[in-house]
């Protein structure tokens, strides 16, 4: 896919893709540190068994979700960024941008805190010993922080070697780890711990910012069918693979921490430098990603000076140790995320707002107050009602996206109905 198509303008035909192609590039994001951690969380948690159940739960809601969104994008061939702002206003998709890059950066966060405390682990399998986690925490969001400010176009072309070699070094890292003990054995392995609708919606809280920015790689798509195809085998099958990756390695070893299970398969250095490089391109993306949200939100200071500052906030944040609750900042993730797309996907499929024309988009309102309301307020309900025990479908994020659609639904026939009276 192009990166030179604009943001704000139909990608052409001439740049379309298949949905295959769209495919593995939604399953090189997936496979991140944070999400084998998750993985390992998940098996710890509750067995193979159930967490198998869970994932497959989890990815085929990823995937429902994903459809219309995807859709949005092949129609409009527009980025998630005009289709916010054509929902939600002018201003107001400033708002949601802004939204948007708080949660990237909480991934930019989680990712540097569980890069440092890799290195720290894998300085102390090879006998350097001696510097405390956060030194390494800090030196390595240093290096993604640099980096993204004047490397980031070779960095991204990097990015999509480094992460299949990633997934290369699991699979054999998986397939040497079932000569130990059965894949059958495992199953009957039990834990205790954790609930299905917890984990599922942990799942979901894994890629469910992708699912709201679907339309910025389905805009490149050629039809409807590349929408499934990028739908159901990227998020869905590419989601069960990436967790069967992560999951198994852990039970087999009874460690979490990737570096250390992979030292002990005899792996080392090669280990090291798959995960660093893998780890570090991949922030680098969550950074620049985190950059443009804010750019785009936040009218103050150019690129660089926007990447320092949220590479220092997002630092200070995982010094803070964010990660320690990676499994509460996915839920959350599923709980406040999800509006953001039923808003969107009622004004497009259900009120058929499909104008999209320049036009159109120049005539916008600042705010569309109703957008507003619907999809910030269902996020807070919907946490609320998670957190209370209160649930509609059992999971946190199914209920946070359909009650946003019933809500903003709600509120624009009121409009109306008040507007003809």
């Amino acid at each position: 896919m192009s990166s030179g198509a604009s943001s704000r303008i139909p990608v052409p035909k001439s740049e379309s893709v298949s949905g295959f192609q769209i495919s593995l590039v939604i399953i090189g994001v997936s496979i991140t540190l944070p999400l084998m951690y998750s993985a390992g969380e998940l098996v710890q948690g509750m067995g193979l068994s159930k967490a198998i159940i869970a994932v497959i739960a989890g990815s085929l809601i990823l995937s429902l979700m994903a459809v219309p969104a995807a859709i949005v994008g092949v129609r409009t061939r527009l980025s998630s960024y005009m289709i916010v702002e054509h929902t939600f206003g002018s201003v107001g998709a400033k708002v949601i941008n802004f939204a948007l890059g708080l949660f990237l950066l909480g991934w930019y966060a989680v990712t540097a805190e569980l890069f440092g405390r890799t290195l720290f682990l894998a300085a102390g399998e090879l006998g350097l010993a001696g510097v405390p986690e956060p030194a390494y925490t800090i030196m390595s969001s240093l290096l993604v922080i640099i980096t993204t400010v004047y490397g980031f176009k070779a960095i991204e072309k990097l990015a999509l070697i480094a992460v299949p070699f990633l997934l290369l070094a699991l699979s054999v890292v998986v397939v040497l780890s079932l000569r130990e003990v059965t894949f059958k054995d495992l199953l009957v392995i039990e834990r205790a711990g954790m609930d299905l609708p917890t984990a599922i919606s942990a799942v979901v809280g894994v890629a469910i910012v992708g699912v709201v920015l679907m339309p910025d790689l389905t805009r490149y798509g050629r039809s409807v069918g590349d929408c499934l195809t990028a739908s159901f085998f990227g998020m869905g099958v590419g989601t069960v693979i990436a967790y069967l990756l992560g999951m198994i390695p852990v039970l087999v070893w009874s460690e979490l921490e990737p570096m250390t299970y992979m030292f002990m398969m005899g792996f080392g250095g090669t280990a090291l430098v798959v995960l660093v490089f893998a780890t570090w391109t991949t922030n680098i993306i969550n950074l620049y990603a985190t950059a443009l949200a804010a750019r785009a939100s936040v009218p103050f200071g150019n690129y660089r000076s926007v990447v320092v500052v949220g590479g220092v906030v997002g630092t200070l944040a995982a010094l803070v140790g964010i990660a320690n609750s990676l499994i509460e900042f996915l839920i959350t993730l599923g709980l406040l995320v999800p509006p953001i797309a039923g808003v969107y996907l009622c004004n497009f499929f259900i009120l058929g707002r499909t104008d999209f024309s320049a036009d159109n988009l120049q005539s916008r309102p600042a705010f569309k107050v109703n957008a507003l309301i619907a999809g910030v307020g269902t996020g807070v309900i919907s946490s609320w009602m998670y957190f209370n025990d209160l649930s509609i479908t059992t999971i946190g994020a199914l209920d946070s996206l359909f009650m946003s659609i019933v809500f903003y639904l709600i509120l624009e026939k009121s409009k109306s109905l008040l507007g003809k009276a």
